[in-house]
């Protein structure tokens, strides 16, 4: 289909005259039969992609998406839009819900799934018995971020395509490196000579970037004082959960700003209601980990404030990348500690494991699962999965710390840099063309945006999760 015939579909399907930077280019090359990876900023309608292109070809369309919260959320939002035809196949499910679900896949156009699903010979089975017009990895760096920190599942994506039959296959996502696609191209087990690439810009102009240096005993009372200049909603992202629920906390205790912790703790069902509360208005920040934020569909978010350093510039663009969705000015801010840096470094030396538990794994070929951490426990599967000698396991898993650590020291790069930061990052991502908006950042001068609207400090009655779950988990899923 040329661009004029797509404008059509696209006006039939969505109620939309014209298309978003970058969109056109990976509809049409799916739906010339080909495998197709596709990079496009967040915010810009990766998920439009996907969803048009299903509805031009036949047969279901399975989404890989790496959260719960983010299946559910795209499945309310295609109800919203009145399509019935979708599901979510996950572990919260009960069991007859699930053969339930199963047993009707042929009414089913679009069905989402988790990397986890896929290793169920029962799913993949069912899969098999249907038309398969469109296989999507949904936020795809996963395979490579995720894929031997502690999702091990996203390392067999590729083997799950070829038991499927090696279906058309559409990989989206916001930020990627050469090395990172070549990660996602070589997990999925795609044929580069058969494959189109798409990489969209990383830039987003409306966004401003503000690194702050500040001790870790003055990150408080900065936050306070960015939070009263400026406008909500907002994100802050932390590396602890007890961190976050620390400061959500201090937020309701000395603003008059609602304020909730989200993170791996906290219940489903407050997961949930967080962040319909959120999505809905009902909160002015958010303080989280990165288990939130993926696949959200708010364009107001204002700000984006880090307290901890992230781990690798691939997260942090993916976390800010959340901001400004509207268009508007925004800002991404990043306190920044040297002592991150190197309490960051220590923790991620000890996530992998030494040469004694090497060893003593390969000499039984079995893990002690109440042993290390999650990353340790990951690396350990797979070089048994793999029947590394010692010697090969030994180099993987110094080549993985090495990476590990220069991703780190790239976000540390980032942080110390005097010059221009949006230029660090496109560079970073292989981009040499930039246009410099007025707001740039806070090494380029122009004075920080006015961001008026703030909210002033004062004391204020704590916000509390609103206990309604029937209301709220009806108007989540459109019950």
């Amino acid at each position: 289909m040329d661009e004029a015939q797509l404008k059509s579909e696209l006006q039939k399907y969505f109620g939309y005259s014209e298309f978003k930077v970058g969109q056109v280019e990976p509809i049409q090359s799916v739906l010339a039969g080909k495998h197709t990876l596709a990079t496009l900023p967040t915010g810009t309608g990766k998920s439009l992609i996907y969803q048009l292109s299903g509805y031009l070809l036949d047969g279901i369309v399975v989404i890989v998406s790496p959260l719960l919260s983010l299946m559910e959320d795209q499945v309310a939002q295609l109800k919203f839009m009145g399509e019935k035809r979708t599901a979510s196949l996950n572990s919260m499910m009960q069991f007859e819900e699930r053969q339930r679900l199963l047993s009707s896949l042929d009414r089913i156009k679009f069905l989402f799934l988790s990397p986890e699903m896929l290793q169920n010979q029962v799913v993949l089975n069912k899969l098999k018995q249907i038309s398969l017009a469109l296989f999507v990895v949904d936020e795809a760096h996963c395979i490579s971020q995720w894929g031997l920190d502690f999702r091990s599942d996203y390392l067999f994506l590729g083997a799950a395509r070829e038991e499927l039959g090696n279906p058309l296959t559409l990989a989206l996502t916001a930020t990627a490196t050469s090395a990172v696609m070549r990660d996602i191209i070589g997990s999925l087990h795609i044929d580069g000579n058969d494959l189109n690439v798409f990489e969209g810009a990383v830039d987003r102009p409306n966004i401003y970037y503000k690194v702050v240096a500040v001790p870790p005993e003055g990150k408080n009372e900065h936050l306070l004082e960015l939070l009263e200049k400026y406008p909500s909603p907002g994100i802050i992202y932390f590396s602890s959960k007890a961190q976050a629920d620390a400061v959500a906390f201090m937020i309701r205790k000395k603003t008059s700003l609602r304020a909730e912790a989200y993170h791996a703790d906290r219940t489903n069902e407050d997961r949930i209601t967080i962040q319909h509360q959120f999505l809905q208005d009902e909160l002015d920040v958010i303080c989280a980990t990165s288990a939130f934020g993926m696949g959200i569909n708010k364009p107001n978010i204002r700000y984006v404030i880090h307290y901890h350093l992230p781990n690798s510039l691939e997260e942090y663009v993916q976390e800010i990348g959340r901001a400004g969705r509207d268009g508007q000015q925004s800002a991404a801010v990043l306190l920044y500690s040297e002592t991150d840096y190197t309490f960051k470094l220590k923790m991620l030396q000890g996530d992998f494991p030494n040469d004694f538990v090497i060893a003593s794994v390969l000499k039984n070929k079995a893990i002690n699962p109440d042993y290390g951490s999650p990353t340790e426990q990951t690396l350990l599967v797979h070089i048994l999965r793999q029947q590394l000698t010692q010697a090969e396991a030994k180099r993987f898993v110094a080549a993985r710390r090495e990476l590990k650590e220069n991703l780190l020291q790239s976000m540390k790069g980032f942080a110390d840099t005097n010059n221009c930061r949006r230029a660090y990052i496109s560079a970073y991502f292989g981009k040499s063309s930039l246009v410099k908006p007025t707001h740039c950042c806070d090494n380029c001068g122009n004075g920080e945006p006015l961001l008026a609207g703030g909210v002033s400090p004062k004391n204020a009655v704590p916000t509390t999760v609103s206990p309604h779950w029937e209301k709220i988990l009806s108007d989540l899923f459109l019950l």
